[in-house]
């Protein structure tokens, strides 16, 4: 929208606010407002809170993506979202069959900053409610994020020992896998509701999040197959796999202390290893099989990954001359 700059004092220029923000959160003359510079850009923020918005969802209807669109709504910022179930209703949930209301109160468990308010029956409606019980805080991002890249380097260390001394441990990945998306769905969250603190970077951070999320499904989906299959993983495969582990850890490290050299470093060492990979499946020199597809994927989610480090980083690339 276009806003024409109004001259209000000696010394004074001004703007009007739209109409729809001021009664949407019943802004009055007198009341403060803050006002960031971002780059070209200003941001207005009220520190009043939004009204309260709630969804609904039909467990029995949505099925099977019915957890995904529970964590969609929470990431969305919804703050009570009501699930209808079918009592006694089996349903199978991360490989494993349950009811739905268990599937639920699972679901609702690794909504950080939401608690299990209330199950009911409306008319011949049986229902689950969850609301927020935390508010927000945008400064939590940096620390929410690290700790996904932490339990995504705990989740592929362990898949990695477990097969390379051919152990099945599903039931302690299954746990890991939860707290990866736990993790993901908050930093999204707090994207979502406030935007990175550096705007341009926003996008980005989202793209990294959910790379980040894809490589811990990707090493869910080889446990699942070790434990499902129990196949025995050949010595060259485990061995990508440790390289796949290294990358992740280094990627990391230079997320957090960027060093141009080492980044260029990793990015060479992902690329050629792997279209070494690709080589030797297409050569049937490595075993043909789920789990070494998915091993294939993670290199192609690191490749993006070092893309995306950059990218956070682009400041670098700046010509000071001009």
């Amino acid at each position: 929208m276009i806003r024409k700059i109004i001259q209000s004092g000696p010394a004074t220029l001004s703007v009007s606010l739209p109409m729809n923000w001021v009664k949407k959160f019943k802004l009055a003359k007198g009341q403060e407002i803050n006002v960031e510079e971002q780059g070209d850009s200003l941001k207005i923020k009220t520190t009043l809170p939004m009204e309260e918005e709630s969804a609904k969802v039909n467990i029995t209807d949505l099925s099977p993506m019915s957890t995904k669109i529970i964590a969609m709504l929470y990431r969305a910022g919804y703050k009570k979202i009501r699930a209808d179930y079918t009592p006694n209703h089996l349903v199978v949930h991360r490989g494993k069959e349950i009811k739905e209301l268990d599937m639920i109160k699972n679901t609702f468990d690794h909504l950080i900053g939401m608690q299990l308010w209330e199950i009911g029956k409306d008319k011949d409606k049986n229902y689950a409610t969850v609301i927020e019980s935390t508010k927000l805080n945008p400064k939590e991002f940096e620390n929410v994020f690290n700790k996904l890249y932490f339990h995504l380097m705990h989740q592929s260390e362990q898949i990695y020992e477990a097969l390379s001394k051919n152990k099945d441990i599903f039931d302690e990945v299954f746990l890991g896998e939860r707290l990866i998306n736990q993790t993901q769905d908050f930093c999204i969250k707090i994207l979502i509701s406030f935007g990175h603190e550096e705007n341009k970077k926003t996008l980005s951070y989202y793209d990294f999040i959910l790379r980040l999320e894809c490589i811990g499904d990707r090493y869910f989906e080889i446990a699942k197959s070790y434990h499902k299959n129990k196949e025995i993983i050949d010595s060259e495969t485990v061995k990508y796999l440790q390289k796949a582990n290294d990358f992740i850890e280094r990627s990391a490290s230079l997320y957090r202390k960027f060093d141009f050299e080492k980044l260029i470093q990793l990015t060479n060492e992902i690329y050629e290893t792997r279209e070494e990979f690709q080589e030797k499946l297409r050569k049937n020199k490595i075993k043909n099989s789920l789990i070494s597809h998915n091993i294939y994927s993670i290199f192609l989610e690191l490749y993006q990954i070092v893309e995306l480090i950059f990218t956070l980083n682009h400041e670098i690339f700046k010509d000071k001359n001009l």
